[in-house]
């Protein structure tokens, strides 16, 4: 709490004075007296010079930001244990990115700075130099909630008075680039290799291509596509299940999607060909709990590294022309697969609820939607016809 209690009086002329009562060591309260001020934060100000003038400072005026936010984002910190007794979704590798986020950005700027001191003025002093520096508006929003909910801690606590209202930054990510549907075909119309090194001579992407493949039809995210296990395939029926993602920070699997929520998608029958291609390269078909794009090491326990997906397309964009230059500016990654795919099903005018059961952006305001085969019969016409180069399976032994 704070070492007073403010409030108005209103006099004769029915003007309000602020009075003050200062907190005792015992924790009772002092006779109340006149600031003298009409305002409740001139009156604040002249009870703050009142404590530090007899040696008795607000705990905000001798505790610095670093100090107390110290553990603050880690997984058992204040922050994440808050939100768990909630009930509210968090993952550890959430709190590794906030402390991370405080680390990089924002204690070399605001680490000595003690809690009363981080006012408005300084608050937007940062957060225009990290968009001077180049950084998109959501990393710059990232950092002021960071700071916001520190902040909004120690005000709960009376280490300070009010926590500083700031504009958040304009949200301006880079757009995501998209390849043409002339070009997707062009990227699967033939056999993907490696670029030649040391100890790897050049050789098929079998693994890489059936990645991209598999993205580009179902817009699956890269650490679904991880996590993806033999048993999540049904490709008798036709679909396969994402109800996992592999976290490539934490090196470990999460039993669920980034939402939460799990969900059946469709693939078309060149991609069937590709996975169960897929399946006889394999060295545990027959276990259900294997990863079906399996790594090199510890096959039975982790999947392949993202970069396997990743090099292979951007090796491959080189074969169709677009070289690393032209890629970077037009800004295509692989994320770009889910663009691609949502982009594609919107133009054919199929209904947004389908199009989020797919992808997975479901709100929490909108109804889940199951939907079978027959349901699905516009997007799966889509998806067939993505590809109208046929895929030459000998090549790519």
């Amino acid at each position: 709490m704070a070492g007073f209690s403010i409030y108005p009086r209103q006099k004769k002329n029915g003007k309000s004075v602020y009075y003050v009562q200062f907190k005792n060591p015992d924790n009772t309260y002092s006779t109340a007296r006149s600031t003298g001020k009409t305002s409740r934060r001139a009156a604040e100000e002249w009870a703050e010079n009142e404590l530090l003038k007899n040696g008795s400072p607000l705990p905000g005026h001798n505790i610095t930001f670093g100090e107390y936010s110290q553990d603050f984002f880690s997984w058992n910190g204040r922050w994440a244990t808050n939100l768990k007794v909630e009930g509210r979704r968090i993952s550890e590798r959430h709190c590794r990115d906030r402390c991370d986020l405080m680390r990089i950005h924002v204690l070399p700027v605001f680490a000595n700075y003690y809690l009363k001191d981080i006012d408005k003025i300084s608050i937007i002093n940062f957060r225009n130099s990290l968009f001077n520096k180049g950084y998109s508006g959501s990393q710059i929003n990232k950092c002021l909630y960071a700071i916001k909910a520190i902040l909004e801690a120690a005000e709960d606590q009376g280490l300070i008075k009010a926590v500083p209202k700031i504009s958040r930054a304009a949200d301006n990510p880079k757009q995501k680039g998209i390849l043409t549907i002339e070009e997707v075909n062009r990227l699967f119309s033939f056999q993907w290799m490696s670029k030649p090194s040391y100890s790897h001579p050049e050789r098929p992407l079998f693994m890489g291509y059936a990645g991209n493949l598999l993205a580009a039809s179902t817009g699956i995210r890269l650490s679904e596509l991880q996590g993806l296990k033999i048993q999540d395939l049904n490709l008798e029926s036709g679909y396969i299940v994402i109800k996992r993602a592999w976290d490539n920070r934490l090196n470990k699997l999460n039993n669920s999607t980034k939402t939460g929520r799990e969900r059946n998608i469709f693939i078309p029958e060149k991609v069937i060909t590709v996975l169960n291609q897929l399946l006889l390269q394999h060295p545990f078909p027959e276990n259900p709990e294997a990863f079906l794009f399996w790594g090199e090491k510890k096959p039975e326990e982790k999947p392949a590294e993202k970069v396997v997906f990743i090099n292979a397309l951007f090796t491959t964009l080189e074969q169709i022309g677009i070289n690393e230059t032209e890629r970077k500016q037009r800004n295509i990654t692989f994320h770009s697969w889910r663009h691609f795919l949502n982009s594609l099903l919107l133009n054919a005018k199929i209904p947004i609820q389908k199009i989020q059961s797919i992808t997975g952006h479901l709100t929490n305001e909108m109804t889940s939607h199951y939907y079978h085969v027959d349901d699905m019969s516009d997007v799966r016409q889509i998806q067939e016809t993505l590809f109208t180069m046929p895929v030459n399976i000998k090549s790519l032994n």
